[in-house]
């Protein structure tokens, strides 16, 4: 297999990233065979996320006939449709998932994520949507008010709060910032690699509280 080193490594420095950002989901073991060109981990890595053209168009001509009519969208049709086809679910995921993020076939797309359908589970938010959302920090935010014992939310957000400004959650009452403290933790003891990250705890107080 024939792969450029410069692309393997940026491919390793991206998932590092990733890591760090989003704690242990992404491998150390993955980075490391990047990082320093392993052609077994360079081909699992295609093998995992490699799609043809082809597979792409046959999924996308299955989403097409559902949406037409063409096609049963019942769990069990769109399984034997796979099978018959050598088309794995995942990968046949993928592709509704893209449609679905590019806008096309809506109404194919939308029978075959319905409640109780085959790719429900498509219907919402994964974690994949969050590397749209460009630069960001994983912080916590402490609530200090005495009826929650200072429960911690974890959250990501384009900067740190600063001490004063107003943190404004979906349902409930503004917050204001009563303090910032960095906090270290450590990431890799399962895998033998420990690594110590600074990760922000953003202290909350309600603004009438605060008296402000």
């Amino acid at each position: 297999m024939q792969t450029d080193p410069q692309l393997s490594i940026l491919l390793a420095e991206v998932l590092r990233l990733q890591r760090w950002a989003g704690g242990e989901v992404i491998s150390a073991d993955r980075i490391f065979g990047l990082l320093h060109g392993f052609e077994s981990v360079l081909s699992q890595e295609a093998t995992s996320v490699g799609i043809s053209r082809e597979i792409q168009d046959r999924v996308e001509d299955l989403i097409e006939d559902v949406e037409l009519g063409h096609q049963s969208a019942e769990g069990y049709q769109i399984k034997q449709w796979l099978l018959r086809e050598d088309i794995d679910e995942t990968v046949a995921g993928h592709v509704i998932k893209l449609c679905m993020l590019q806008g096309r076939f809506p109404q194919g797309v939308a029978k075959l994520t319905a409640p109780n359908s085959h790719f429900c589970g498509l219907s919402t938010l994964d974690a994949s949507e969050l590397q749209w959302l460009g630069t960001i920090h994983f912080m916590e935010l402490v609530d200090c008010t005495e009826e929650t014992h200072k429960s911690l939310h974890a959250c990501f957000a384009a900067t740190v709060p600063r001490i004063g400004e107003v943190i404004t959650p979906e349902n409930g009452s503004a917050m204001r910032v009563v303090d910032v403290e960095w906090v270290v933790m450590t990431q890799g003891r399962e895998e033998g690699m420990r690594q110590s990250v600074l990760v922000p705890h953003v202290y909350l107080e309600c603004e009438a509280e605060t008296g402000a």
